[in-house]
């Protein structure tokens, strides 16, 4: 922790985490005490990964006394048409509670259609901070199969509208899961790819949690522990996937989740989303390219917590900590520069004029446009 004088903040985090190794088997037992028995669960999942290993007719068989609507059409980045669709099918199915296994693209669709459902306006009409929800979601039980978006604790849902080329997010405190289920078991689904990409969503959003203007001791202590676990586990996970590391980071993920949703992402996560719209680079790639650049830009201006945040990390100065972040994200067998993603010099002014400027404004030390492109360029 740090020793600084904070005069106020709010907390706020309800949602139950049943953590363990075997905890999807709680499941019926989560939804009985939700809805009741018999209640009509509407099940969210993707096309086909968890009907291939077998994990969803295990859990068909685990939730038999219920009735239970299937929408097994979660796709990577959700768009507003997926969130309208799966919100009428919900609302077809007269849900009691919504339930998502998968990652997080799974898990926003359905949180999405959990509050959309109760509402008689579509997606489009709560973007960007528009209309409020009149009425309260449908309760949502989030079961997570990657270790990174940390979804299954927060109180919003990402969508990608791909044909204007933007980024956006439902939010509200009221979309905050009932009960998240985090089994490490599940985690073993991962290959490594998607454990690195995951992994560095949420390692990355802990740097953005502990260095933004609005972070307080609470939302610091979990950051700093977010940054310990994945930095000693995520090649592990990444490289051997082991029970012991997948497990780390699947606890690492759930914890970030819970601190960013006070103090959230910024930075990396703004110049991150240009690059999925206009690239197609994965989540985790996109945000973590600018974390080491990001970190040095911001360092100075949180000097008093500098210590903290380089003894969680293994590193003993700045740059030997953007080193290690660099040495990590090479591991894992990520892009440490823009141009291992296509992106070229004459890409920059694209990146910076798309990037969520409003996300930005949350770093500790202020940075404009012209300071961004030469940051950009310089990890070309």
């Amino acid at each position: 922790m740090i020793d600084q004088f904070v005069s106020s903040f709010v907390w706020r985090n309800p949602t139950r985490i049943v953590y363990g190794v075997g905890s999807l088997k709680t499941l019926a037992d989560e939804v009985r005490s939700i809805a009741g028995d018999g209640a009509n669960v509407f099940l969210v999942t993707g096309r086909s990964f968890l009907r291939e290993r077998g994990t969803l007719q295990e859990v068909l068989d685990d939730l038999a006394g219920f009735t239970v609507t299937l929408h097994d059409r979660a796709n990577p980045f959700p768009s507003p048409a997926d969130a309208d669709a799966a919100a009428r099918h919900c609302r077809e199915s007269e849900a009691d509670v919504v339930v998502a296994i998968g990652g997080g693209s799974a898990l926003d669709l359905a949180k999405a259609a959990a509050i959309l459902a109760t509402q008689d306006g579509a997606s489009r009409d709560y973007m960007g901070g528009g209309a409020n929800f009149e009425n309260r979601g449908l309760p949502f039980i989030a079961v997570p199969t990657t270790s990174g978006s940390s979804s299954e604790v927060t109180s919003g849902a990402a969508l990608w509208d791909w044909e204007v080329k933007n980024h956006f997010g439902l939010s509200s405190p009221t979309m905050f899961p009932d009960v998240a289920i985090v089994d490490p078991n599940l985690a073993m689904t991962m290959d490594r790819n998607l454990a690195a990409n995951t992994g560095m969503d949420a390692f990355t959003s802990a740097f953005e949690s502990y260095w933004n203007v609005n972070s307080e001791p609470i939302s610091d202590a979990l950051a700093l522990e977010v940054i310990r676990i994945y930095s000693q586990n995520l090649v592990r996970s990444a490289i051997q996937g082991d029970m012991e590391s997948r497990a780390a980071c699947a606890l690492a993920a759930t914890m970030s989740g819970v601190g960013y949703s006070n103090s959230p992402p910024n930075a990396c996560h703004g110049i991150g989303s240009p690059l999925t719209l206009f690239w197609n680079v994965e989540h985790g790639q996109a945000v973590g390219i600018t974390l080491a650049p990001l970190l040095r830009w911001n360092a100075r201006a949180i000097a008093h917590k500098m210590p903290a945040l380089l003894s969680a990390l293994g590193a003993e100065s700045v740059d030997a900590a953007c080193d290690k972040i660099t040495e990590i994200m090479e591991r894992c067998g990520l892009h440490t520069r823009l141009s291992g993603l296509g992106v070229s010099r004459d890409d920059i002014a694209l990146i910076v004029e798309h990037s969520r400027w409003e996300r930005l404004g949350f770093m500790p030390e202020p940075m404009t446009e012209d300071e961004l492109g030469e940051m950009l360029v310089g990890i070309l």
